[in-house]
């Protein structure tokens, strides 16, 4: 209880919480609608889809302008690398939530524009992030791999190493680094789920809505560890 209360205390939660109900719902209805089940009970629930997704949109407007003000924040960031990656996410994630709010305006009929031709470039601004985001994730992994200098061997070593090779010894070394970066490990996983959706909802690829549905499950489940603990989220964001 005390951990659903510090969710639902942030903005930020709130929204991951509503995300996580929404995408599991999508799994849950075209389940449901390949076994042929009750179309009342799938149109139910696609409608709290939707109504997630639209309160979602709500909850989300005017975070363009605090995401444009965390990308100056992240330009005193000394890797150059990563001030790239997390600079080019943070505006490609701005131009998203601006795309996204001139959705919800014109789909709850204050604005009159092609709401379809904006979902698609809020998409698009998404996938930017996303790869940004994924491209920071690389580098941090081959920095992890590059600290731990026994997974270099000389060529030398090779073949004594693959003699004494040890398959429970290795899981364990793989285990405790993802032990030790556990955020980079979350972060990862979040981004590469988080991929698919966009590139399905551009038509890169094609998932049903069982796999995008799943997908989003588990990203906002990883977004919402990030929250419970913070130790687990991956800085600088």
């Amino acid at each position: 209880m005390d951990i659903l209360v510090k969710v639902n205390n942030e903005s930020n939660g709130r929204d991951k919480l509503a995300r996580l109900v929404q995408y599991t719902s999508k799994l849950v209805w075209h389940q449901l609608e390949t076994r042929n089940a009750n179309k009342y009970s799938i149109d139910r629930i696609k409608n709290l889809e939707s109504n997630l997704g639209s309160f979602r949109k709500i909850l989300r407007l005017g975070r363009c302008l605090d995401v444009c003000y965390a990308a100056l924040n992240v330009l005193h960031t000394e890797d150059p690398f990563l001030r790239f990656t997390l600079t080019s996410s943070k505006i490609a994630q701005a131009l998203f939530l601006y795309a996204d709010h001139i959705v919800w305006l014109s789909r709850s009929g204050f604005l009159k524009t092609d709401s379809d031709n904006w979902n698609k470039t809020a998409n698009r601004f998404w996938l930017l992030s996303i790869v940004a985001n994924l491209a920071r994730d690389l580098y941090e992994i081959l920095h992890i791999l590059d600290l731990n200098t026994t997974v270099f061997l000389k060529p030398s070593e090779f073949n004594e190493t693959i003699k004494k090779f040890s398959l429970s010894d290795s899981a364990k070394h793989v285990y405790t680094i993802l032990n030790c970066h556990k955020d980079v490990f979350i972060d990862t996983l979040k981004n590469s789920c988080d991929l698919f959706i966009p590139l399905t909802a551009l038509g890169f690829t094609k998932l049903s809505p069982s796999a995008v549905g799943a997908l989003g499950a588990v990203s906002s489940a990883a977004a919402l560890l990030t929250i419970v603990k913070p130790i687990t989220k991956l800085v600088p964001a």
